[in-house]
């Protein structure tokens, strides 16, 4: 049965991210997030017969493998579970990521597990064997992709681990690709280092004595136990360049990767029963919109955590940085950080303020010489300086830093002069991140009663709602978060979330003059839009148009009070006798949406029925989608066809329904 264009299957953070693209387990091969082959297979032995369930089982058919016969298969908060049939013997996975945003130890702990149990054979022997190709992406300028690996022996169990013979750490600054880095790990009761060769014996008649003479490596694990678990782990080393400070991830920082195989591999069962603690508490917040909403949950929250990586500066301080997966691969995006807000907001808003910081540090440097925010700190995984809207220009070349083609690692932007002027005006969003980073602020207040980073942060803020004062509610033509729909001039949806923002503004500082600014931006909106019988695109627009208001989102949930419920419920309405098969458009010009701003648009409505009318047509599009890559937030809401992004942070905001709300008590069946 199909329930998600892709499945999750190891995922940690962006360069720890496997997925299954099949309904099916051993119908294709294993990818990364971005498409790209990372094999790994699966096999049982059982009466004298070696069956595949992971992987293409076509690739060893030579071997006389055969295919194990799927029978099932489930998605929870944090695992996809199947069941298979291999001649007299049942198999049954589950692949576990934990990821759970209230456990940052857990979360950041850079080990998935496969744990599985066999009934109907007291002797099958279970075996996953991952290829060497997960360690390196295409390389271009390195011809030597030969790997070096070992086996390690722990109390217990034993690890095979494997990496590049020549470590490139940090070296891609792009966005479709993994590390060119680190160390895989691969453990279970017995492990192995083998070739193609030893591989194809083993499955033939299961001899373990391998000569691992030839360069196609794997890493392998072999257990005889009915019921056991397998583990997967990454150590990358060094996560990121922040500014200068090279940082290794947060869990990393304060242990070794030996420690984490070792406490996963003997707490496999008390992580279980925490992430299943979370599901069934998830499952209870979400009950009262059905089954679609939940399923919708389970598509984002593994996607959403595994686009960051987490670590913490040298003041101890957290740094929770997205990779923009699929759209330009910059590093703690502002406009992703917005729309991915409320998955984090609800569990743990310490994270929100990790998306920030960055962004905060370099608009205190030298080189960033404007009165509005940031858009971005760099390319992940580096935090090298904002490097969107870079000159590329023949009077003043700077050179063409984010060229998606090649391999490259970008120069540290942040230490320029100012006299340098790197930045292009036009390719800037400054109306976006000015008021996203106020809306940030005050959320991050309200959600857990801390105001002190705001106010250690006031300068800054202070010219930014300063900027949306003066420029906020009659934009001009500049770039949005929506920027791929083009650039608009008079864009309502930005005038209102800048009328939000010093809203926000106000509300922190209890300065009246800005609330007064704010209610009177607020009047002009809604008198404008209710002259009109649709909700039109921009000042200029007529009843022809509409787009979806989504920015009004956090006026309601943080109690701003500048939209009155008639006016958003009217809102809602007029959006909804737009819905296509897949969901209501973004706006009049194209036919396409955005799954994240139809989530916020369904908060707008205080009816139940209204708000499951939203969400249904996403839920069929995952169900439906042709396309068999990650949850995708922009695709076409006729076909179902994406548009580019996969992978992305930005499905947290589905979890915006429940931002303010009380859990209801879950009951077990909800989560079938």
């Amino acid at each position: 049965m199909r329930i998600l264009p892709a499945y999750p299957l190891f995922v940690k953070d962006p360069n720890f991210s496997l997925w299954s693209v099949s309904d099916c387990l051993n119908e294709s091969n294993t990818t990364a997030w971005f498409g790209a082959e990372k094999k790994i297979y699966g096999f049982i032995k059982t009466g004298g017969v070696t069956y595949c369930f992971l992987g293409n089982a076509a690739d060893f058919a030579n071997c006389g493998v055969r295919k194990a016969e799927q029978t099932a298969l489930k998605v929870t908060s944090f695992t996809t579970e199947y069941a298979f049939r291999a001649g007299e013997a049942f198999l049954r996975l589950r692949f576990v990521s934990p990821v759970p945003p209230t456990d940052l130890e857990l979360m950041s702990m850079p080990v998935c597990y496969l744990t599985y149990s066999v009934t109907g054979d007291d002797n099958a022997e279970v075996s996953l064997f991952v290829n060497r190709r997960i360690a390196y992406n295409d390389i271009p300028e390195n011809t030597n992709k030969t790997v070096r690996g070992g086996v390690i022996p722990f109390d217990g169990f034993e690890s095979a681990f494997l990496g590049l013979r020549r470590q490139l750490p940090l070296s891609n600054n792009n966005d479709l690709m993994g590390a060119d880095w680190g160390y895989w790990y691969l453990a279970g009761e017995t492990a192995y280092i083998l070739d193609e060769s030893d591989l194809a014996t083993y499955l033939v008649g299961g001899r373990k004595d391998f000569g691992n003479r030839g360069e196609e490596r794997f890493l392998g694990a072999v257990n005889r136990s009915k019921e056991g678990r397998i583990l997967l782990a990454f150590d990358e080393g060094v996560s990121t360049d922040y500014f200068g400070d090279y940082l290794r991830g947060y869990y990393l920082e304060r242990h070794t990767i030996g420690e984490a195989l070792t406490y996963v591999y003997a707490h496999t069962a008390e992580i279980d029963r925490e992430l299943e603690s979370f599901d069934l508490d998830l499952r209870g917040r979400a009950a009262r919109y059905g089954e679609a909403y939940l399923h919708i949950l389970y598509a984002s929250l593994r996607q959403s955590v595994a686009a960051h990586k987490l670590v913490s500066d040298h003041e101890g301080n957290l740094l929770f940085l997205s990779k923009e997966c699929g759209s330009n691969g910059s590093i703690a995006t502002v406009d992703v950080s917005y729309p991915s807000m409320p998955l984090f907001l609800l569990y743990a808003p310490e994270l929100v303020r990790g998306m920030m910081r960055p962004i905060l540090r370099f608009a205190r440097m030298p080189v960033w010489q404007y009165d509005f925010a940031p858009h971005d700190v760099g390319a992940y995984p580096s935090c090298i300086g904002q490097l969107y809207g870079v000159k590329c220009d023949g009077g003043h070349y700077h050179g063409n830093y984010t060229q998606r083609a090649s391999v490259h690692t970008q120069i540290p932007l942040y230490l320029l002069p100012p006299a340098f002027e790197p930045y292009n005006l036009s390719r800037q969003m400054p109306v976006e991140e000015c008021a996203n980073m106020l809306v940030m602020f005050l959320a991050c207040a309200r959600a857990d009663g801390n105001d002190a980073f705001f106010f250690a942060n006031r300068d800054l803020c202070d010219k930014w709602v300063q900027y949306l004062v003066k420029y906020g509610l009659f934009p001009e033509d500049q770039l949005c978060t929506d920027d791929f729909t083009g650039h608009l001039k008079n864009n309502l949806n930005l005038a209102i979330k800048a009328t939000v923002g010093i809203a926000a503004y106000a509300a922190l500082t209890g300065d009246t003059s800005y609330r007064t600014v704010a209610e009177d931006y607020a009047r002009k909106i809604r008198e404008f839009i209710d002259s009109h019988t649709s909700s039109p695109l921009t000042w200029d627009s007529d009843d022809d148009t509409f787009s979806l208001k989504y920015n009004l989102a956090f006026d309601k949930l943080l109690g701003l009070g500048l939209f009155p419920k008639e006016f958003l419920e009217k809102e809602v309405d007029t959006y909804l006798t737009k819905t296509a098969r897949y969901g209501i458009p973004l706006d009049s010009r194209r036919a396409y949406t955005k799954s994240d701003w139809l989530m916020w648009v369904a908060c707008l409505t205080d009816e139940t029925e209204k708000r499951k009318r939203i969400l249904a047509p996403i839920d069929a599009f995952l169900r439906e989608s042709p396309d068999r890559v990650p949850f995708s937030d922009w695709y076409e809401t006729e076909d179902g066809r994406h548009h580019e992004f996969i992978a992305r942070s930005v499905v947290g905001g589905s979890f915006i329904l429940l931002c303010g709300e009380a859990p209801s008590p879950a009951k077990e069946q909800s989560g079938k």
